[in-house]
């Protein structure tokens, strides 16, 4: 008898070393993640298995799941499914993915409190897209847990290239994750695997034939070493397979023929109802297909895989026509009998046997249970499976529950949830065209369906187009229809930046709305009003529709129309300035939507970035890794790109540059408006790459266009005059005329533009006014002039606004100039430890290295004198934490120009917070507003 490739473990040394490492640490509670990939055969699943028993020897619970090619991936988390049946069902969560993930998570982490946990997922390359999303998802979570994740997926398999490397990307993130990548044995290790086999290769050339020849694959070397007491060699590897299978007799070859069509791991029960045999002669047949390896019998689940998917891909390819059609059809009859499957995994089946009613029946209400459990991706595999099927089934709609039409609409709509927008957009022109026209007001609301997917797609022009389609299709009745999709164009032409006919089309949608008591209308008109409204320099105006937006979602639960007014709202809130309302803001909208289950990427990255803006990076930090870690199919571009600004501003690059990367997946078409590029110039800039950042800052204009978004404009301007800045100087440096030449006319077309963009957002912004401050400093800057006065009117406003680490980048210019100026290292000190300070405090890295280096070479102070001003605490008056400070000296009795001194900020900054103060409490003057800090602090008179 030879033995077994389950019996024979050699080489892999240094993975097995690896491997017990995290092993051990899952023991102690520092669990994580593992990737095993590798291409097929290569042993992958024989290392899992060798890390299994190992790991019940160390007291571990084991629970093993695999992925199986179900003719498709659409039954929703089959693999975890089956690792958890033996410690109770896969969680599920009326239809709320996040809520199976939290489960599925809680289940794990309650068994590993009794003994620590593996759990070991194969084959991931065939896993539905919802299973891959929990596995991102635990991967974050189990760093505190005594817990460990191995996964095991084919790197070699063309159609799931694109979803194992975001698989992988999203398992790196974790921070506590193993990826190793399983490559060929080396010839020492495979002639010991050959040497293991009881029956051997009856010649030496034969055995450093089969050596030679699996190039260090041990399946394949193990499958010339069973067909070696043949004549010959078998020239391919599918022939080998069938070499192995083909020394089974007769009865045997007909129930691995079932278990090939089966698609998954088969029970025994289901195998002997569906072979026409004795059930004596069913057992024989396996025995002998498990004694020659083709099978491997599971005891635990009395069920029976084979050795190696590749055996059950070469079986399944030798049924013939009819053949394969009649065991399909065998399989779902006794699947649907004995109700052990559900449409999920008969729906396949059906198809395979050519039964297209069944199959289009079972498909619908495959995709409706997989949408209860969140499984989106797999109910649009399901569901373009019945529209492939439709024009075969003469009842088609009666077996559905609706018409095509209807079908197309709902599979249109899970693709734009899934990511695949252009697919949306393919779907609902097809719901459109079936439609027709007859139904206007069902072909207006496709019409609408259809906008906002072209949106998605970057395709602006085309959405709004459908848009107006809509609004000319819509009837005059009922009026809530047609209100719906008068607000839903004046959303088109918001997004377009055409902001005056838009206010004026949503006053319409609104005044329609309120005529028909139609809430969702009402909600969605003044929102796009509101939004109107603010972008048009009418700010409060605009504040109060999107609050009376606000207020009207929730009185009547519109779920979705309360997710667009916090995202309009705390976009407007920014835009104005208003950094802490907007974070206020932000924290009740994420509250609010996640009370009905919502989740909102757009709002999310609202709030990340006003906190990043703020400088409160350690909370923005938080939200952003713990948004990521929850991120599903798609993965929205903003958050991947806030996240890499946050690491470039702490000095990650190498990361920063992977979310980047990362964000190409789902970037629209005109890269954020050039926002994406602009984050690109970011990273160079502070890389010293000065080019690239130029480059990558004329692509954002190019991106942005000569008529939206002035705001953006100036802000892209600055970051390009940065960049200029610095290679003028190297241009100096190095005496190259042509060069300092090409950045200085460069960086006169930039200020031009900053200052007409600056104009025209000045109405809109104050942030403009902050953005052309830094762009005018830069501009000097790059022509070599040292201004230190430009500077810290920058920082003023910059502070102004609370935008700290905008601030003291500021400073640091400030006090680079001020020491090119020759001014005392008393006075560039000042505005260098303002900057120190607020650098250490959030983290900034490569800003704190730059003001080192400056303190090292101009011999500046960084550190802070002691007892310049106390501490605000004890405060609880509503004031920011900069106004408090200033309030407490202002107590003591000091002058603006003290404050300032002891604030390090100018008088007038002073003085505007002052104003901020008295406003805020509600006094007149500067003696009632140090009473109540006396009396909220306790502070004595000195």
């Amino acid at each position: 008898m030879k033995a077994r490739a389950s019996d024979v473990f050699v080489g892999r040394a240094r993975e097995l070393e690896a491997l017990e490492g995290v092993l051990d640490a899952a023991r102690a509670g520092r669990g994580g993640s593992v990737l095993i990939a590798g291409e097929a055969g290569i042993g992958k699943t024989r290392l899992t298995s060798e890390l299994s028993a190992r790991a019940r020897e160390a007291g571990f619970e084991v629970l093993l799941g695999r992925s199986i090619d179900l003719v498709g991936t659409e039954l929703p988390y089959q693999p975890f499914a089956q690792a958890l049946r033996p410690v109770g069902d896969l969680p599920r969560a009326d239809g709320q993915q996040f809520r199976v993930f939290e489960n599925t998570l809680a289940l794990l982490t309650g068994r590993a409190e009794t003994a620590p946990v593996l759990l070991v997922l194969e084959d991931l390359h065939w896993a539905d897209l919802s299973t891959l999303d929990l596995v991102v998802y635990l991967a974050q979570y189990l760093h505190d847990r005594p817990a460990l994740l191995v996964a095991t997926y084919r790197a070699d398999e063309p159609s799931s290239a694109e979803r194992m490397l975001r698989l992988a990307n999203g398992v790196r993130r974790s921070g506590s994750a193993l990826l190793v990548d399983l490559g060929p044995l080396d010839r020492e290790d495979l002639v010991a695997l050959v040497a293991a086999y009881d029956v051997r290769p009856r010649t030496a050339a034969e055995a450093d034939a089969i050596v030679d020849r699996s190039e260090g694959n041990p399946f394949f070397a193990q499958e010339l070493i069973a067909a070696a007491g043949d004549d010959g060699l078998p020239r391919g590897l599918r022939e080998l397979l069938l070499q192995r299978v083909n020394r089974l007799d007769q009865q045997a070859r007909i129930v691995i023929r079932i278990a090939s069509a089966a698609g998954r791991e088969v029970g025994y029960s289901l195998l002997r109802a569906v072979a026409v045999m004795p059930e004596q002669d069913v057992r024989a047949a396996l025995r002998q297909a498990v004694e020659y390896g083709v099978l491997v019998a599971e005891p635990t689940t009395s069920s029976f895989r084979f050795r190696h998917a590749l055996l059950a891909e070469a079986v399944y390819a030798t049924l013939l026509p009819g053949e394969r059609e009649e065991i399909h059809e065998h399989l779902a009859a006794e699947l649907a009998r004995s109700a052990a499957a559900g449409p999920a995994e008969l729906a396949p089946h059906w198809a395979a046997a050519g039964r297209n009613a069944e199959a289009l029946a079972a498909s619908v209400a495959a995709a409706r249970e997989a949408v209860a459990v969140a499984g989106l991706a797999e109910a649009l595999a399901q569901l373009e499976r019945a529209i492939s099927l439709w024009p075969a089934v003469a009842n088609a709609s009666e077996l559905a529950g609706a018409d095509l039409g209807s079908i197309f609409s709902w599979a249109a709509q899970l693709a734009s949830e899934t990511g695949e927008a252009p697919r949306a957009v393919e779907l609902a022109r097809r719901a459109i065209d079936l439609v027709g026209v007859r139904d206007r007001r069902r072909a207006a609301l496709l019409q609408v369906d259809l906008g906002e997917y072209l949106h998605q797609i970057g395709s602006d022009g085309s959405g709004l187009a459908a848009l107006e389609r809509a609004v000319e299709l819509v009837p005059p009745e009922p009026l809530a229809d047609r209100a719906y999709v008068l607000a839903s164009l004046a959303g088109g032409l918001m997004v377009a930046w055409r902001h005056t006919e838009s206010a004026a089309l949503a006053e319409q949608a609104l005044a329609l709305a309120r005529a028909a008591s139609a809430g969702e209308a009402m909600v969605r008109a003044l929102t796009v009003r509101g939004a109107d409204l603010v972008y048009l320099g009418r700010a409060e105006a605009g504040l109060a529709d999107l609050g009376e937006a606000l207020r009207l979602a929730e009185e009547i639960g519109d779920r979705i129309g309360l997710e667009r007014v916090y995202v309009n709202l705390t976009d407007a809130l920014m835009m104005l300035g208003r950094l802490r309302e907007t974070v206020q803001v932000g924290r009740q909208g994420l509250e609010a939507i996640h009370r009905y289950g919502v989740d909102s990427a757009v709002l999310v990255s609202n709030l990340i970035e006003a906190l990043f803006a703020l400088g409160e990076w350690d909370e923005a930090d938080a939200l952003s890794t713990a948004t990521l870690r929850s991120m599903a199919a798609s993965y929205p571009y903003m958050l991947l790109m806030l996240r890499a600004d946050l690491e470039v501003g702490r000095g990650d690059f190498e990361s920063a540059r992977e979310h980047l990367d990362a964000a190409l997946e789902t970037l629209r078409p005109d890269r954020g408006l050039g926002i994406y590029d602009v984050y690109l110039a970011e990273l160079a800039v502070w890389e010293r790459r000065w080019a690239a950042a130029a480059d990558h800052v004329s692509a954002a204009l190019e991106g942005v266009g000569s008529i939206e978004g002035p705001q953006l404009r100036v802000w892209f301007c600055a970051k390009g005059l940065r960049a200029q800045a610095e290679l003028a100087a190297l241009a100096r440096t190095r005496r190259g005329a042509d060069a300092e030449r090409h950045a200085l006319d460069r960086a006169d077309q930039l200020i031009a533009v900053a200052r007409r963009a600056a104009k025209n957002a000045a109405l809109v912004t104050p942030t403009s006014n902050a953005w052309l401050a830094l762009a005018e400093a830069e501009y000097e800057r790059a022509r070599g002039r040292a201004s230190p006065e430009l500077w810290a009117d920058a920082a003023d406003l910059c502070e102004e606004l609370d935008r700290a680490p905008l601030a003291a980048y500021s400073h640091w210019r400030q006090a680079e100039a001020l020491v090119m100026a020759g001014a005392s290292r008393t006075e560039a000190s000042t505005p260098a430890r303002a900057a120190y300070d607020v650098a250490v405090r959030i983290g900034a890295e490569p800003l704190r290295r730059e003001l080192e280096l400056l303190a090292e070479v101009a011999h500046l102070r960084l550190s802070t004198p002691p007892a310049e001003a106390e501490p605000a605490e004890g405060l609880d008056l509503g004031l920011t934490p900069r106004e408090a400070e200033v309030l407490l000296l202002l107590a003591r009795g000091c002058t603006d120009r003290e404050i300032a001194a002891a604030l390090v900020i100018s008088v007038r900054t002073v003085g505007v917070h002052v104003s901020h103060i008295l406003q805020k409490l509600g006094v007149a003057n500067r003696i009632e507003a140090a009473a109540i800090a006396h009396r909220a602090s306790g502070l004595r008179s000195t």
